[in-house]
């Protein structure tokens, strides 16, 4: 297979300033009214000054009434402003705002310290872009969840949506009808129905997950990846990727390198002022670097659509094909449509996996809490299943604390307000980029009971806590189903099979512990933990005989597996 493959000197660098470099080249700074004419009759020479009067006085009371109503709108439009002004927020610099306060390290946790001094909802300035952050559940839901009519677009993104994703993407779209086609089609092979379907393939896929972790070297993230790209691959295009190093992989794990630096918030000057992306290209080197990262990600797009058109197993890229919102598209619309599938989903999956595997380093008496309820179900004489789901309260739970404790999309998924919209007495103008921090929102003290740990239990206790990992009104995540019947069902599997524990390493002769930091994670438009060691140790031999066992007489083809899906899913070949 020809994948493509980007050279060294594609690596992106942060714009920031004119003197910063990419892939090797400079980035360069940041009528009146008409008169009014008299018809009048020819005036008599003997009255001049009584006519000359009458005109200074009609044109002083003109004047007068121009001067009064002009005062009176004035006057009007400040009380209005006064009277509904922005959220408050740190003060501004003329022209840039806060840009010179945007922050480059976790931006999520410099806004929620915001949000202690400004309240739950506050307002930034980057450029001529009016940001809104909303810090707590309450905000988020009233304006993103209850106002979607209005809330559910998405801002102008230059460097990510427009040179790099030329449009394509479904996740930058503005709302509309374009974006509902995209909806309505990605929703035929992602919606909760046929989800469940897919438990066939998730099933097969984490049985090898767990037979993997047998192996004392193995590297969990590694294997996590591998779990995770196989699935969403095998669903979008017909074919497992049962190495975890297939350059399949490889180049989706490029692209998303590449995208989520681009998308980022605040990073490229050009998002901040957009009129930049006015100038030639000779002067705007991004313009180059989106046209070649676009170039990449669209030859993989293709040459994957294709493939999968050709598979003999049923998959999505097939299904999208024969729809008619598929067909209304171009070859390469479509080919994107179920590509930023396979792309989001190769990666958080694997994400949430290393918060657990942090986790229970972290909270072992977490871990053995949640072993006993999986014990107690499955015993040792089999692997649980997805038909235990709802004997395993305490391991939905898990999931729940999961996604909260750490989320994914740590600094929110940017939304767009259509209209001017009011709010706790607050101005929302048109266009105005709303963002719910899902890291403040999660470690909402006044929602959540010391937010900070790790406690499962909240969930048991208080069911009906809020909770949104997957983001907001009409534009949540699409495959959050997927994502959670991953966890769920890996999650409860490495409770019965592992003890996850610290690894330790030989210094000088002494056996040392290697220590985790809990709040050591990645930068990006998603947060992983930063790269840590945990040793998984099977629990017993019967178990790890058991998982070699089940492994080796799982069904693995793959054309009877996806059969399978379509019957249970879909009934469309």
């Amino acid at each position: 297979m020809s994948i493509p493959t980007l050279g060294a000197e594609t690596k992106l660098s942060v714009i920031r300033n004119p003197e910063r470099r990419v892939c090797g080249e400079t980035v360069p700074p940041g009528q009146g009214p008409s008169s009014l004419e008299t018809v009048s009759k020819p005036v008599s020479k003997e009255r001049p000054a009584v006519v000359k009067a009458m005109l200074i006085n009609l044109t002083t009371l003109a004047f007068v009434a121009f001067a009064f109503t002009l005062l009176w709108l004035v006057s009007s439009l400040s009380a209005k402003r006064k009277r509904l002004g922005l959220p408050p927020g740190p003060p501004r610099l003329p022209v840039i705002g806060n840009l010179h306060q945007a922050p480059q390290e976790y931006p999520w946790r410099k806004y929620q310290e915001w949000s202690k001094q400004y309240g739950p909802i506050f307002s930034l300035q980057y450029g001529l872009s009016t940001i809104i952050m909303l810090s707590n559940h309450q905000t988020a839901h009233d304006l993103l969840d209850k106002r979607s009519n209005i809330y559910s677009s998405r801002p102008h993104v230059v460097m990510g949506g427009d040179c790099v994703s030329k449009g394509l993407r479904t996740l930058l779209m503005p709302y509309g009808q374009r974006w509902r086609n995209h909806q309505r089609l990605q929703a035929a092979y992602l919606n909760i129905r046929v989800s469940q379907s897919y438990r066939v393939l998730q099933d097969l896929e984490s049985k090898q997950l767990m037979f993997e972790l047998l192996n004392p070297d193995a590297d969990f993230s590694d294997r996590f990846h591998r779990y995770s790209s196989s699935l969403i691959f095998g669903l979008a295009y017909g074919r497992r990727l049962t190495r975890g190093d297939e350059p399949e992989i490889k180049a989706i794990d490029q692209v998303m390198e590449n995208f989520l630096y681009a998308a980022r918030v605040g990073t490229w000057i050009v998002d901040s002022l957009p009129m930049l992306n006015y100038l030639p290209r000779f002067l705007a080197p991004w313009k180059r670097l989106g046209d070649r990262l676009h170039a990449f990600e669209s030859k993989l797009y293709m040459e994957n659509m294709a493939r999968g058109r050709q598979s003999g197993s049923w998959n999505w890229a097939k299904l999208a094909s024969g729809m008619k919102e598929g067909q209304d598209m171009s070859p390469e619309e479509l080919a994107y449509d179920v590509g930023i599938i396979y792309e989001a989903g190769s990666d958080t999956t694997t994400m949430a996996l290393e918060v657990f595997t942090l986790a229970m380093l972290l909270y072992p008496d977490v871990m053995k809490k949640g072993q006993a309820e999986v014990d107690a179900v499955c015993g040792d004489d089999r692997l649980p299943s997805f038909e235990d789901s709802e004997q395993l309260p305490y391991v939905h739970a898990l999931v729940k604390e999961t996604l909260r404790w750490r989320p994914v999309s740590a600094g929110g998924i940017p939304h767009a307000v259509t209209q001017e919209d009011e709010y706790m007495g607050y101005r929302i103008p048109a266009g105005a980029t709303v963002i719910g921090n899902h890291w403040a929102i999660h470690l909402d003290e006044d929602v959540y009971d010391k937010p900070l740990e790790f406690n499962p239990d909240r969930w048991i206790d208080h069911p009906d806590l809020p909770s949104a990992p997957f983001g907001f009104g009409r534009r949540i995540c699409t495959g959050q189903h997927i994502a959670k019947n991953s966890l769920l069902i890996n999650i409860a599997r490495i409770l019965w099979a592992f003890d996850i524990g610290y690894k330790y390493k030989i210094v000088n002769g002494n056996k040392e512990r290697c220590e985790v930091d809990p709040y050591a994670f990645t930068q990006g438009f998603n947060s992983r933990p930063s790269k840590f060691e945990a040793s998984f140790k099977v629990r017993n031999e019967q178990r790890s005989r058991l998982v070699s066992e089940v492994w080796q007489v799982t069904e693995k083809d793959m054309d009877k597996v996806m059969e399978l899906i379509r019957q249970k899913g879909t009934n469309k070949t």
